[in-house]
């Protein structure tokens, strides 16, 4: 995070960050507060080692994570966005540029974040590596910045199912149009439905066509995206790379605003993320596995396989 993306930052979230109507002891300045916490999900360092280079005590260092993860909670739905329809346009055509799709307004995928063993129904949270984990799943543009973030749900769940449980899943089938205009859709990998507003990849059965090689060729490109932006989260927040936290209804908060912050730093056109993405992928490579992979029959719909077929015709073509 360069020193200007903070000071926006600071005067963004420094007037939550104080209260004035507290009594006893004087809270930690907002400036602190921010510092302390940063350097918390930028490390993997214990908490009484980052409160000694700010002098805080372990306790108020933890009280301090609580407070900025909430204010960049409530700040998320401003952050994390659904292109508008203004910038749809925009979007549809740097995802273009990348492997020649047209209409794809962004790339979905999960990604397991590594907890400690919860207390309580820890066989849920294994994945099939045998680690416990949760998974954010999230959508990201061309430009790697999260635009859908759903977090939360334990590692032995499909992405299949956790897809059907999200917001974005439940609001889309209530108002399909205002996320999807101009027949517009998002990519998946075999994780996930076809759809008409989400398509995948054709299953190799070893029979594919020139055609259908061709078309799970470029859609394979143009998901680098979500793979970057995971492993740019990763790379830059080191501390998602194990969240040692004991209470698991704080989890989701905490990759959620790692996901605000992720967002944050893009926005600074000076922001350099190779080095970040370098090492997140080290990361993704280790512990991410496709744990589901949807059965044609059921998980589609005839509008998404006509669409798909349709793309991956005019694709061959254009080579």
């Amino acid at each position: 995070m360069t020193p200007n993306c903070f000071y926006l930052l600071e005067n963004k979230l420094g007037p939550m960050l104080v209260n004035p109507n507290s009594t006893g002891r004087p809270r930690v300045p907002p400036r602190v507060q921010l510092l302390a916490v940063l350097w918390l999900l930028v490390t993997p360092d214990s908490y009484r080692s980052i409160g000694l280079q700010f002098n805080l005590a372990k306790s108020s260092l933890n009280h301090c994570m609580r407070r900025v993860i909430q204010v960049l909670g409530n700040i998320s739905s401003d952050i994390i966005k659904w292109p508008s329809v203004t910038r749809m346009s925009t979007v549809t055509e740097k995802f273009k540029q990348i492997a020649g799709l047209e209409h794809v307004l962004g790339a979905i995928d999960g990604s397991y974040i590594e907890i400690p063993a919860p207390s309580i129904d820890a066989h849920c949270y294994l994945t099939r590596k045998c680690r416990y984990a949760v998974i954010l799943q999230a959508v990201c543009d061309a430009e790697l910045r999260f635009t859908d973030c759903y977090a939360g749900y334990p590692g032995s769940v499909g992405d299949l199912r956790v897809f059907r449980n999200s917001d974005l899943w439940y609001n889309v089938n209530i108002n399909r149009h205002s996320f999807f205009p101009n027949q517009e859709f998002i990519i998946g990998d075999k994780a996930y439905p076809i759809l008409g507003w989400c398509l995948t990849s054709y299953r190799d059965n070893g029979h594919l066509t020139q055609i259908e090689n061709n078309f799970n060729y470029i859609l394979s490109q143009t998901r680098q995206t979500i793979e970057r932006a995971f492993a740019l989260l990763k790379g830059r927040f080191r501390r998602l790379k194990y969240l040692d936290m004991s209470r698991v209804d704080l989890i989701p908060a905490t990759i959620l605003a790692c996901c605000v912050l992720h967002n944050i730093c893009l926005s600074d056109i000076n922001d350099e993320v190779e080095d970040y993405i370098v090492e997140g992928n080290r990361e993704n490579e280790q512990n991410r596995e496709n744990n589901e992979e949807c059965e044609e029959i059921g998980n589609c719909d005839n509008e998404g396989i006509i669409k798909r077929n349709y793309l991956a015709t005019i694709s061959f073509q254009k080579r």
